[in-house]
């Protein structure tokens, strides 16, 4: 068993349903907080760049082996996926997951 392959199965378990309890604030009606649900691009961008900087933080650097990674946690995780989408999510959360430069930011400060 790679171990590798796991802990990046998951992190993005763990940051795919942080989503959903991401807008806590969105349930009690605070202004400002809820930018929407989650589409399944969202969910995609979230993946893909979870596996990007899991590789970059191994040190693998080859694009054509990031794609391939995404193509098989898409299919490993498909249900998770399906279960992102439509998920509320705060305003920013797509953004701040784009400039996100460890993972631990997406889980921790971009979809809490």
């Amino acid at each position: 068993m790679n171990t590798a392959r796991f802990s990046s199965a998951r992190k993005l378990r763990r940051a795919l349903y942080a989503v959903g309890f991401a807008s806590a604030c969105s349930v009690f009606g605070v202004l400002g907080c809820r930018s929407g649900r989650a589409t399944a691009d969202d969910c995609a961008r979230i993946l893909d760049k979870i596996v990007e900087l899991e590789l970059h933080e191994r040190g693998f650097r080859d694009p054509v082996l990031l794609q391939r990674k995404r193509d098989e946690l898409r299919r490993r995780l498909g249900s998770e996926l399906d279960e992102c989408e439509g998920k509320s999510m705060r305003a920013g959360a797509i953004g701040c997951v784009e400039h996100a430069t460890t993972t631990e930011e997406i889980s921790h400060q971009c979809l809490r």
